[in-house]
């Protein structure tokens, strides 16, 4: 995998007092930019992210930035107009915001008891016949 490292470089998080007893929860990851960084010798694809999720009605958010940098790709070959271009560097980008940044977010919306951005698994207990 060419994900080298993820960074986070900004973390917002809010919450009102009350909150309903039905909230929508609506997680937005996003991609924002790709560009090239020197690093001594090698030369780096940076790709700038977001994971904003939005509840509903407006009782809170939770918004964490950050960058996600790639090695062994050919930067001429994976950026076009500041944007990935390879629909499978696209897809492993994506693929790890639902990771760490993802972890952080579940975290917080638990320190500031709004649901958890993700559906966990449902437990069904059945009496054995």
């Amino acid at each position: 995998m060419p994900i080298w490292r993820v960074t986070v470089t900004g973390v917002s998080a809010k919450r009102k007092e009350k909150i309903p007893e039905k909230v929508t929860v609506e997680v937005k990851p996003a991609v924002l930019k790709a560009s090239v960084e020197e690093a001594g010798a090698s030369r780096l694809v940076k790709v700038d992210y977001r994971l904003r999720t939005n509840y509903q009605p407006d009782v809170g958010s939770i918004e964490i930035t950050g960058a996600m940098y790639l090695v062994g790709v050919n930067a001429e070959d994976a950026i076009e107009n500041d944007m990935l271009k390879d629909p499978d560097l696209v897809r492993q980008v994506y693929q790890r915001i639902f990771l760490e940044p993802m972890v952080m977010a579940i975290n917080i919306a638990k320190e500031l008891l709004l649901p958890l951005p993700v559906r966990m698994p449902e437990v069904k207990v059945e009496k054995k016949s």
